[in-house]
């Protein structure tokens, strides 16, 4: 089996349960409100006249949804689309 090799400016993930140090709850008590989550819409929500202006959101490993302003959201797809459609060179 070959050994998987990490390097520095890969792009990687992790689960918050997975980090060593410092510990999570000095990690949680550090986040500022720049993160941004992933999640799917389970319901849109009216405010007083103005319908659909919010979004309950379930993100995966929040135990409880999310309720997030539906002008505060980006589709997923949206940027995807961006990505796909920016010319890339290549090499040949």
């Amino acid at each position: 089996m070959q050994e998987r090799r990490l390097q520095p400016g890969q792009k990687v993930q992790f689960r918050l349960g997975d980090v060593h140090m410092p510990a999570l709850e000095e990690v949680l008590n550090r986040i500022t409100e720049d993160m941004e989550l992933q999640g799917s819409i389970t319901l849109m929500s009216d405010s007083g006249d103005k319908q659909s202006a919010f979004a309950v959101v379930e993100v995966k490993g929040v135990l409880t949804p999310i309720i997030v302003p539906a002008s505060a959201i980006k589709l997923l797809t949206e940027e995807i689309t961006a990505r796909e459609s920016t010319p890339v060179a290549k090499a040949g």
